[in-house]
């Protein structure tokens, strides 16, 4: 973990392959003023006027790239990962462009696992052979994905560790603009209509009040679920390079400093055998007393108390509190 932001590693990691120009930022409102802060080079940078999940960002910037470049080929990237090896990720990348170009179908990068994560999604591939192209050989393996699998029990997990067939799902993906507006049409009908709505205002002025009137309403969810999930021409490249999700306050803290009893802390803590566990606060004081493998984060009026080992599950706590209108602020 250097110093520079998760977001501003996520667009140094491209800048070999992609200029400043055409890359595109999709982030909240509450963010909108840090991240022009941390990426000033960059202009193309949309603010969501409401969380919609994922499905409706990359239909977003799917429409938005469309109206420039018809031929256009997408690079989908999560700002919450943790890559080494940027050759390697290079490599797995350009290899995804042209598998996505020469097949119109949607790519993935697939790691393959190194313990047995209950809070990633897998992939499982067909090994029965690579996918290939005329002319020169592709950089990394590619394979057809036969399934996607929610995140699995610890005994499923150690399983698929074991099998040559899994890869974890990295959330990254690749695809031509139009191959997934077509998949988009396809499977989530009624996002693509709402999202065809905001169509001719990209590049005016009127863009931004149309989106601010659209993007509500929009269908929300994950562009897994909706499109992947139900498509066949989805393929997984290999990606070599080192991996790891920090969408988790369990991911995160596994590359933080932590204290003698691996204890990773933000704000004030008192403990008296507490160990290997995560404790975050905003203000005020968090003691903590025979615990172990626990996470307590506090912002504001909303306190978190959970295990590491169901970090992964707090957005669906977040979702239930959504739901009752009970979440002021995201944890």
């Amino acid at each position: 973990m250097g110093r520079r932001s998760l977001i501003q590693e996520t667009v140094s990691r491209i800048k070999s392959i992609v200029p400043s120009e055409r890359i595109y930022v999709i982030t909240n409102k509450e963010q909108l003023g840090s991240i022009r802060s941390d990426l000033p080079s960059i202009k193309n940078i949309i603010a969501e006027p409401a969380a919609k999940n994922t499905a409706a960002a990359c239909g977003l910037a799917a429409m938005i790239i469309k109206k420039f470049d018809p031929q256009a080929t997408m690079i989908v990237l999560p700002s919450d990962h943790l890559i080494k090896e940027n050759g390697k990720f290079i490599d797995a990348l350009m290899t995804g462009v042209k598998v996505a170009e020469a097949s119109n179908g949607l790519v993935t990068i697939g790691v393959k696992p190194t313990f047995p994560a209950t809070g990633y999604g897998y992939l499982r591939i067909d090994t029965s052979g690579q996918f290939r192209i005329k002319g020169p050989g592709l950089k990394a393996k590619v394979h057809r994905v036969l399934a996607f699998v929610e995140k699995p029990s610890l005994p499923n997990a150690v399983k698929f560790l074991k099998e040559k067939r899994y890869y974890w799902n990295s959330g990254m993906f690749i695809w031509k603009a139009t191959s997934i507006l077509d998949a988009i049409k396809e499977n989530l009908p009624r996002l693509y209509l709402s999202l065809q709505l905001l169509e001719p205002s990209i590049g005016h002025f009127s863009f931004h009040g149309k989106l601010n009137s659209v993007y509500p309403n929009l269908e929300e969810i994950s562009i897994d679920y909706g499109v992947l999930e139900k498509e066949q021409r989805i393929f997984a490249v290999e990606g070599k390079f080192y991996w790891d999700d920090l969408g988790s306050w369990d991911s995160l803290a596994r590359h933080l400093v932590t204290d003698k009893d691996g204890n990773f802390t933000i704000g004030s803590h008192k403990k008296i055998e507490t160990k290997d566990s995560v404790i975050v606060s905003e203000q005020g004081i968090i003691g903590t007393i025979g615990v172990s493998n626990i996470i307590v984060v506090r912002e504001g009026d909303c306190v978190l108390v959970c295990s590491r080992d169901r970090a992964q599950d707090v957005k669906r706590l977040v979702g239930l509190m959504k739901e009752k209108k009970e979440l002021k602020r995201y944890l």
